[in-house]
């Protein structure tokens, strides 16, 4: 009897953690994160502080692109744009990216793929992108669109962004593979020694339309009020935006634990 009691105890427990657990977000190229339909019967007030303080991450831009490589590997670049237009600090989780074909199959997928920031704050953006081998695939030209499931979650973090500088576009000469490179300074703006600065570019065009997001860091010590080059060449994005590219806005922020 006394073994049996302490199983229910321990079950109702489990069942109480379950119900403590915080709220988290979902969120999709559709905008599923939006105001559920079960909210539409709450009374206005309620509605407006709870939109107040509702975490809300939409994607702005998006780009991608399939190519074949020269051993005839067929690549896709996907990217995209973050924005908090909500009224709280947001901490974005890992993003799903599903690489859809023009006649609605997935071609393949790319999970836990991350944002640079992690944490953005009201009004503010985050970059993701990825590069991959479709598997499989032998025309670039089956490839339509990327989609994108994220999740997100309200917090108190802060951002952590750090102060870049100096930074250059760098067109490649002949080799399509990496069509830019992009340079510059980061400053260690914070209070602590920094060891794992984390740095992004959004390539835009003219018009500001995203045509590809490169990815890279500082993985040696920076200290406080130190600086640190970096060069920014990976993932490998689409030969065909060779020329396009007229500015890189670059982010960069102290990755901890």
């Amino acid at each position: 009897m006394k073994k049996f009691f302490l199983v229910i105890l321990a079950f109702s427990f489990i069942l109480f953690l379950a119900g403590c657990g915080g709220d988290n977000h979902a969120g999709d190229t559709n905008n599923s994160n939006k105001t559920a339909e079960n909210d539409v019967n709450e009374n206005e007030s309620n509605k407006e502080d709870k939109d107040k303080t509702e975490p809300k991450l939409e994607i702005v831009k998006t780009t991608g692109g399939a190519w074949k490589n020269s051993i005839d590997t067929v690549w896709v670049h996907s990217a995209a744009i973050f924005e908090n237009t909500g009224d709280v600090p947001i901490e974005i989780g890992e993003t799903q990216m599903n690489f859809k074909g023009k006649d609605g199959s997935i071609l393949g997928t790319a999970p836990m793929v991350y944002s640079v920031p992690s944490v953005v704050l009201p009004g503010e953006q985050a970059f993701i992108s990825e590069s991959t081998i479709l598997e499989g695939v032998t025309d670039p030209n089956e490839y339509s669109e990327t989609t994108y499931n994220f999740s997100f979650d309200d917090t108190e973090g802060n951002a952590n962004l750090l102060e870049v500088s100096g930074i250059k576009l760098i067109p490649a000469t002949d080799d399509l593979s990496t069509p830019y490179r992009v340079t510059g300074v980061v400053k260690n703006t914070t209070d602590e020694l920094q060891d794992d600065i984390r740095i992004s570019a959004a390539l835009l065009a003219e018009d500001g339309t995203l045509l590809g997001v490169l990815n890279g860091g500082v993985d040696v010590g920076v200290n406080p009020g130190s600086e640190a080059g970096f060069e920014l060449n990976y993932p490998d994005v689409p030969g065909e935006i060779a020329g396009k590219v007229k500015t890189a806005e670059v982010k960069a922020y102290a990755w901890t634990w």
